[in-house]
């Protein structure tokens, strides 16, 4: 899912990972600003980056991602790595994993993923006690779907957390396959901290019986997430012609970038590549080249450095990368 994973503070120190690689090699990270300003009154509100204007890193990556969702200043929002979140919210001079206090309820932090969606939920404490509370649902491709934000006492979260239950349809459940059969109903989500736990037992025991009993599953909810996950393949009789997945529509907030840069977060061709050298090396600066193929200049400039083009707007590009 799309990620901020490292950050440059005002006084050009990067933190996070900025070298981490993108699920898919071909892509550039995306670079943003995000001007910090936590809610007044909470331990975040005490982070050295608060009110500091942040040049982010952000892109499709593997990284665990936090709860907390961030609203960059171009009005794209998306959640951080948890090491990203944890640099953010730890106050000046706590340790990264602040003790808890056992005279204070709790701050829950949960997550799961269900239908192809993420849903995480977060709370901080203001100095009242109450908890400022926001659910995010993103897709599986991080695209923000629907967010529900509020303040609340924590004795409140139970009669809630009722409530949502009762107003929810009821679900008929399936029926359970023959004894031996695998089970292949559709639920069972699996967060990923528990799919890449599964990942690295099967390389270490084998026996399905073992690992459903481990991980409190049916054997066919082992079978088909390991074959989900690549690490099994089915009988040659039994393999299912592959079908092409949909590709996903655009999200609102990349439509909306479409708008300004037709071109926005589509993939470099050769030619494109072969041109944008030939135009740099002409002396077009950068918001030219921004308008004539359609991207930002940051894209423009990201490209410029990839392609080891030459030309004033490459030599800027170098310099606004230090």
């Amino acid at each position: 899912m799309t990620l901020i994973y490292a950050f440059k503070d005002v006084s050009g120190q990067w933190h996070g990972e900025p070298d981490t690689p993108l699920t898919d090699p071909a892509d550039e990270p995306s670079r943003g600003w995000l001007t910090y300003q936590p809610v007044p009154g909470t331990p975040e509100a005490n982070s050295p980056f608060a009110g500091q204007t942040l040049a982010v890193l952000y892109g499709v990556t593997d990284l665990e991602p936090g709860p907390v969702t961030y609203q960059l200043d171009s009005g794209g929002r998306f959640q951080a790595t948890w090491h990203v979140h944890t640099l953010l919210a730890t106050p000046m001079g706590s340790a990264l994993i602040p003790q808890q206090r056992h005279d204070l309820a709790p701050c829950p932090e949960a997550s799961l993923t269900e239908n192809d969606r993420y849903y995480t939920l977060s709370t901080t404490r203001a100095e009242d006690g109450r908890l400022a509370t926001e659910i995010t649902i993103t897709s599986h491709y991080g695209e923000i779907q629907a967010e529900l934000r509020g303040t609340l006492d924590y004795t409140d979260l139970q009669p809630l957390a009722r409530l949502l239950h009762s107003t929810a349809p009821a679900q008929t459940s399936p029926a359970r396959p023959p004894s031996g059969a695998p089970d292949r109903r559709p639920g069972g989500t699996w967060p990923s901290h528990e799919s890449n736990r599964l990942a690295t037992r099967f390389r270490e025991e084998r026996d399905f019986g073992i690992l459903a009993q481990e991980f409190n599953r049916h054997r066919g909810e082992i079978y088909l997430h390991l074959l989900h996950l690549g690490l099994i393949s089915e009988p040659a009789g039994q393999r299912r012609p592959q079908q092409p997945a949909p590709k996903p529509a655009p999200s609102p907030i990349l439509e909306q970038r479409r708008l300004e840069h037709r071109n926005s977060h589509a993939r470099w061709t050769e030619p494109e590549e072969v041109h944008l050298a030939r135009r740099c090396a002409d002396g077009v600066p950068a918001a030219q080249l921004s308008q004539e193929f359609g991207r930002s200049e940051l894209a423009i400039e990201a490209r410029l450095l990839k392609i080891g083009a030459e030309g004033p707007a490459a030599d800027q590009a170098r310099i606004n990368a230090l």
